[in-house]
């Protein structure tokens, strides 16, 4: 197996000042990480520079759900159902750490109606390819009396930030440099090339790389890069907050998820067993920074006072934690419940920006973004099927040492937020952890 650590990060660093590149990929979260995965599948050489550890941003702030979004079909937007529905069904069967998991959507006098639920899930059944008539089950105590009832339905569950690193090492065992608190300050054009300023927040320095092409996809900061690169399109950009809260399963034990109507705002909220406690959200509020990733009062409260509905004692000292994801948006609509959740895509010249996106669809963008790299090359890609992860995780008991040497694991905070992330799957929120990790840290760099 290939060393992916902090060392072999100094000598990539080494390797890629003044170092020449076919492609620079600017964001580190699941789009980039498969972007990278692809291409250097197809022997690009490609550069991937995160500001920040990789999936730190919005791949490791989602609801951790791999679904085709049965609420999109009220948008009529079947095509992206059908595309997420494609996806979810590859990820299930081929990656590590993703899951089938059932859901239980409640009706109410207050909620959908049972029709509309019922023609809904036939749908989303039949797109994501089974004919699947749904039984609705009357609730006999298993929730609030407010609920008559239930339907089932299964969708995915995968833990989004182990998705971005094992895409991200899977890239660099194909030959990419990917570099991690590495952050894109500057570009110039020289002749045909490109040649960008990249800045290492852990050594303080900075180092100068040539691409013959960059790829933009920062997620929320994609509109700031496009500036930089003077490669703005006239698109109707916006940033929506997703915050969640969890709470401990004891509070209400259960193995199925599930979904509801807010009564506040007729949102879905989901409450997802996750761990040992529940994922309970989210919000989809509008904001400007794209470093607001702080869940404010407004935002737990609401979410408790929605989740009342299933858990009724629900109160603010049961959260456990909270965490937030900005999510980039193309769209009019000053509701961005109404905004369509799909990626865009833009070129000019050889610099490609990609917009908006969701972590179930990746490797879809991934795919669409591939092929104008090998029309642009001139070169004939393999694209079916890909990316394909081909990191395999090792099996073993010294996990943590494993993650530092061969998952780019830099500070502890990588491993206890992100590829573990006992900061949101654990009551003591990884506390008894941390001496461990922490001792990883030291033995590998004895």
């Amino acid at each position: 197996m290939k060393e992916f650590s902090y060392i072999t990060r100094e000598k990539d660093m080494e390797q890629a000042s003044g170092g020449f590149y076919d492609v620079l990929i600017i964001g580190g979260g699941i789009t980039g990480a498969g972007i990278a995965n692809i291409l250097s599948k197809n022997g690009i050489s490609a550069i991937l520079v995160e500001k920040s550890d990789f999936g730190s941003g919005t791949s490791q702030g989602s609801s951790k759900l791999i679904h085709g979004g049965l609420r999109y079909l009220q948008e009529r937007e079947f095509r992206l159902v059908r595309e997420l529905l494609k996806e979810r069904n590859y990820i299930l069967s081929n990656v590590r750490d993703s899951k089938k998991i059932k859901f239980n959507i409640l009706i109410g006098d207050s909620t959908w109606k049972k029709s509309t639920i019922r023609t809904g899930l036939f749908l989303y059944n039949l797109l994501g390819g089974k004919l699947k008539i749904p039984r609705f089950h009357e609730n006999r105590g298993k929730y609030p009396s407010e609920f008559t009832g239930y339907f089932e339905y299964e969708d995915g569950w995968c833990d989004d930030s182990r998705l971005v690193i094992y895409n991200v090492v899977s890239a660099h065992e194909n030959g990419a440099v990917c570099l991690n608190y590495c952050e894109f300050r500057s570009v110039e054009k020289t002749g045909e090339h490109y040649l960008s300023t990249i800045y290492d927040s852990i050594g303080k320095r900075s180092l100068r790389v040539t691409s013959r092409m960059i790829i933009n996809c920062a997620g929320p900061w994609a509109e700031k890069i496009a500036q930089m690169t003077d490669t703005n399109p006239s698109l109707p950009f916006k940033l929506s907050k997703g915050v969640h809260i969890t709470v401990s399963r004891s509070r209400f034990p259960m193995d199925s998820g599930i979904a509801f109507m807010s009564k506040i705002d007729r949102r879905q909220i989901f409450i997802i067993p996750a761990g040992e406690v529940l994922v309970i959200g989210t919000t989809d509020n509008l904001v400007n920074d794209p470093e607001d990733f702080n869940p404010s009062g407004d935002d737990i409260d609401y979410i408790i006072r929605s989740a009342k509905q299933v858990i009724p004692d629900l109160d603010q000292k049961d959260v456990l934690t909270s965490y937030a994801g900005i999510r980039p948006l193309i769209g009019d609509s000053d509701d961005p419940g109404k905004i369509p959740r799909d990626f865009v895509i833009k070129t000019d010249g050889y610099i490609i920006n990609v917009f908006g996106g969701k972590l179930t669809n990746y490797r879809a963008a991934s795919r669409k973004v591939a092929r104008i790299v090998s029309m642009k090359f001139g070169m004939k890609f393999h694209i079916k099927g890909e990316p394909e992860i081909s990191y395999q995780r090792p099996e073993t008991a010294d996990r943590f040492v494993n993650e530092i040497r061969y998952e780019c694991a830099v500070f502890p905070e990588d491993i206890m937020r992100r590829r573990e992330a006992f900061r949101i799957y654990r009551e003591d929120l990884g506390k008894s952890e941390e001496k461990a990790v922490n001792a990883a840290f030291r033995e590998i760099r004895k």
